[in-house]
């Protein structure tokens, strides 16, 4: 056992001094065997009564293909981990190869005999706090489209834009438009009728009236096209896309906690708030 060899399995397993020269004498010095006996030692950390509503999330991009998920965890400081966030960008390459496409499954994925879902537990048992991969989207586009990305913040907001033409500035452009003005809709003249009544519950409840001007100046403001363009707010959004001659095919938005209530542990799948998802997770 060498000083060496108990710092190379801190590295990677992230373990304490004790723990990693326990597994070494319990293995008779053989690393591969410690590495093992180390990774079958976490077990999930069970936490307190506090929802696990921070964490992560990603969007990552390979060829016609990307993927976006969130990994949840119970305190902000998890945000600044280096474990937690060589969890979060070692399952990157992995989730995009196994070809998933929901959450369920998505934890099934392996990594170095190990699924997902463990290596999640692993961290959890290192880092002290519960933690667990929430919701993942997989899209795919034609050869033709192209794909915008955006990253805020280390993760705490993600944002993926589709266009139909692979225009890469006006895709980061828009992908950055997306994560800062949160719109809610792609384009008014979208809005089913259903969505549209209950838009309009929604504002009379908030604004205790209903003036019909106002309500779609509020629309438009919630809308994508109709907003004014990150790059130059003397632009709408649909005039650029106009001058470009391309179209946005749809947009997803992943912003860390979007969808937990402050008093229950809920998943995106079932929303607190009661609400419908609808965007379309492959293409």
């Amino acid at each position: 056992m060498t000083l060496d060899l108990i710092k190379k399995l801190r590295e990677v397993s992230k373990a304490g001094i004790l723990e990693c020269k326990k597994a070494l004498s319990d293995a008779n010095g053989n690393y591969d065997q410690a590495l093992e006996i180390l990774r079958n030692s976490f077990v999930a950390h069970e936490g307190n009564q506090r929802v696990a509503s921070k964490g992560l999330c990603n969007v990552y991009v390979e060829g016609n293909q990307a993927i976006l998920y969130e990994v949840n965890a119970e305190t902000d400081f998890v945000s600044k981990n280096e474990v937690f966030i060589d969890l979060i960008q070692s399952i990157a390459k992995p989730l995009m190869d196994s070809e998933v496409t929901n959450p369920v499954d998505a934890k099934k994925v392996m990594i170095d005999n190990h699924s997902v879902d463990q290596l999640i537990q692993q961290t959890s048992s290192i880092i002290k706090e519960n933690a667990y991969l929430r919701r993942f989207y997989r899209v795919i586009k034609d050869d033709s489209y192209g794909f915008g990305t955006y990253i805020h913040n280390g993760g705490k907001v993600v944002t993926l834009v589709i266009l139909n033409k692979d225009i890469k500035d006006l895709a980061r452009d828009l992908a950055m438009q997306v994560a800062a003005n949160a719109p809610t809709y792609l384009d008014t003249q979208f809005i089913d009728q259903d969505t549209m009544n209950y838009e309009k519950f929604m504002y009379e409840k908030d604004n205790k009236d209903f003036d019909e001007s106002s309500f779609f100046k509020h629309l438009e403001e919630i809308s994508l096209t109709s907003q004014p363009f990150i790059k130059d707010n003397h632009q709408k959004v649909y005039e650029v896309l106009v001058k470009n001659e391309v179209e946005i095919i749809d947009f997803f938005r992943f912003e860390l906690g979007q969808g937990i209530d402050s008093k229950l542990s809920c998943r995106l799948d079932i929303p607190c708030d009661g609400s419908k998802i609808t965007v379309k997770p492959v293409y």
